[in-house]
């Protein structure tokens, strides 16, 4: 087998055309689940009644199923009990994704949450403030920088598991990747260049929140 460089630069070129759908599809379920997550994350912290134990058995029973299998086996439900439309399968990859992101994201939040000291809450609450006041003016602003580490490595595998959608058809970086390949059926050139435009795009993405992470470890 030769591996052929103007080849994979085809191959490059086709999948640049893509990196929007692989964005979009790590993105805005990451987004939905900084919210979801925060909130199941308080909901656990401050043992809401009922709703904490909800919570805590579906963090506990999602987090141990891959995503792969829970993909698909909501998709054949989706297809089992919809008609298949135009968006219906793109807009289950942001189900799917949004529910494994806010697992994820609600265990680094509830960890950074976790690790401020009881006294802290204790010493607002002397003051006269409000639960609200207290997460807004000295819990959350100490907890942004001990959960963005974690939240930088979801943020990344978020696009890298991107390329599961492989299974439902969509195409996203590494479907258009290895579209030129379907003429010669040589994958090698597809699958390298695939590689190195999620590692590209993942190299922009860490550098942006690595600086993040100083800016706000410095206003701590």
């Amino acid at each position: 087998m030769k591996f052929s460089f103007e080849y994979l630069w085809k191959c490059l070129l086709s999948g640049l055309v893509y990196i929007p759908v692989t964005l979009r599809l790590a993105l805005i379920p990451l987004f939905i689940a900084l919210f979801l997550g925060t909130l199941i994350a308080l909901a656990r912290i401050f043992k809401v009644p009922v709703v904490e134990k909800v919570f805590k058995a579906f963090v506990a029973v999602y987090s141990g199923i891959p995503l792969m299998i829970t993909l698909l086996i909501f998709h054949l439900i989706y297809l089992s009990c919809f008609k298949p439309g135009k968006n219906g399968t793109m807009m289950l990859a942001y189900f799917t994704f949004t529910l494994s992101r806010t697992i994820l994201v609600s265990e680094s939040v509830r960890g950074a949450f976790l690790s401020i000291p009881k006294g802290q809450y204790e010493a607002a609450f002397s003051c006269g403030f409000s639960t609200f006041q207290t997460l807004r003016k000295i819990i959350i602003p100490q907890v942004i920088p001990v959960a963005l580490p974690n939240l930088t490595n979801n943020t990344l595998g978020a696009i890298k598991n991107t390329s599961i959608v492989l299974v439902l058809g969509l195409v996203d970086v590494l479907n258009g990747s290895t579209i030129p390949c379907a003429d010669t059926y040589s994958y090698v050139e597809g699958y390298v260049a695939a590689a190195i435009i999620y590692w590209a795009i993942n190299a922009v993405v860490e550098f942006f929140l690595v600086r993040l992470e100083k800016h706000f470890s410095k206003k701590k």
